[in-house]
């Protein structure tokens, strides 16, 4: 039987799966996840109140803190244990690579064996047992190079975080509003159906670049901006609707 390991996964739903496949594969290896989702937001510095401002400041997001807290204590927790420690990446999965780069920046030189599938979020349980022994020591050399990867980002502390190539990148708040303009059309739509609209062509592109909070701001400030008409209780996504203004 193989030894007991923790994994440090970075996203809700793949720690669910993971968990599912061990229990799965008859192994009670601890999971770990930090929650926060650090493709989008600030991260030039370690300070949590400079996050939290600027999600509800920019993406109209209260409670937070609660995230943020979650994460310190994945870093604690992870720091502190004992057993081997294998880390899942996907670097086609803009949440999952950002914060496979954050935890391993904040891990210092802590020997970690790293797991990297190719698409964990489309994944089910059962796709997840195959891969459960498939991890390789993280060498030296790779561990500085991503290490250094995410300094950069630091420094450029873009207010998001995404996917070129099988690269992290910065991007502007703005990255994906054309996207989104291009799923409204000049009939009223349910708000849902424009956030799932890029969501759906990025999956099927093979990449997960962004969530529907991000999204679903970025449909507000478009709004405000006149770029989009509305009505409805807005902004919840089932409860008002968008369309584009019509032409003068």
């Amino acid at each position: 039987m193989s030894e007991p390991r923790c994994h440090v996964v970075f996203s809700p739903s793949d720690a669910g799966a993971l968990k599912r496949a061990l229990e799965m594969a008859g192994r009670s290896d601890q999971v770990l996840c930090p929650f926060d989702d650090f493709s989008f937001g600030p991260i030039a510095t370690d300070d949590a109140r400079t996050r939290i401002e600027w999600l509800e400041e920019e993406l109209d997001c209260g409670g937070w803190e609660d995230i943020t807290d979650k994460a310190a204590a994945f870093l604690a927790a992870s720091s502190a244990s004992s057993a081997t420690i294998t880390a899942w990446l996907c670097r086609r999965h803009a949440g999952s690579h950002a914060g496979f780069l954050w935890w391993l920046s904040n891990v210092g030189d802590t020997p970690v064996l790293v797991n990297e599938v190719p698409e964990m979020p489309s994944m089910n349980a059962e796709a997840l047992v195959d891969f459960l022994d498939r991890a390789v020591p993280l060498q030296a050399e790779e561990r500085a190079r991503y290490q250094a990867r995410w300094q950069q980002l630091k420094v450029e502390d873009a207010p998001l975080r995404v996917i070129e190539g099988e690269e992290l990148v910065s991007a502007p708040i703005e990255h994906f509003d054309a996207d989104l303009l291009g799923y409204a059309t000049p009939e009223w739509q349910r708000m849902v159906k424009i956030v799932v609209g890029p969501l759906i062509e990025y999956s099927n592109a093979g990449l997960s670049q962004v969530g529907d909070l991000v999204l679903s701001s970025r449909l507000t400030r478009l709004a405000e901006a006149g770029k989009l008409e509305r009505r409805g209780d807005f902004p919840h996504m089932q409860r008002c609707e968008l369309r584009l203004p019509a032409v003068q």
